[in-house]
């Protein structure tokens, strides 16, 4: 994080003398984008705790026996956004869509960087259905549940096998 910090620093720098100074190659260069700041961030570049910078509001929840956060999509554009064009999903945090109607509440993997496990539940919290290991390679295809649902719970992939989650299992919502 540090470096980057410094390497859009000194790049700004450069740039503000270059085009100070009439370097017409540095301003062409800016042009092709070669002085551009990746935003492409992982895991390790976040560091253990930065997820907190990606998923900022998380609430306790509990699936079957696990306890996880989740990053709470209650609002259209929140469950359109999804996960999309996010680097990662920890394994102790969950995205839980919360449609607020009984329907066949689809998901697809629409720029989406990493594999996830998608779970339906009831207005009453059963898990319905389960599909796991939902790579971005799916898109566009779309993933639904044959009994309508209430919730949708995304998590990374491997987190329902590693958790013995099971249809039937309930996720409820911790004080």
């Amino acid at each position: 994080m540090v470096l980057i910090v410094l390497c859009f620093i000194f790049g700004i720098a450069y740039i503000f003398y270059a085009v100070e100074h009439d370097r017409q190659e540095v301003r062409d260069a800016v042009a092709r984008g070669e002085y551009e700041i990746p935003l492409d961030r992982d895991e390790d570049d976040l560091g253990q705790e930065a997820w907190r910078e990606i998923y900022p509001n998380t609430v306790p929840l509990q699936i079957g026996r696990t306890r996880v956060r989740a990053s709470v999509a209650d609002e259209l554009s929140e469950r359109i956004q999804g996960l999309s064009d996010t680097p990662f999903l920890p394994d102790d945090v969950v995205k839980l869509f919360v449609f607020g109607a009984l329907g066949d509440h689809a998901i697809w993997m629409k720029d989406m960087n990493y594999s996830i496990d998608i779970m339906w539940a009831s207005k009453e919290g059963d898990i319905l259905h389960i599909i796991e290991n939902v790579s971005p390679d799916t898109y566009p295809a779309s993933f639904g549940s044959p009994v309508p649902s209430w919730y949708v719970i995304e998590a990374a992939a491997g987190f329902v096998d590693a958790n013995e989650i099971e249809v039937g299992d309930k996720i409820t919502l911790i004080d």
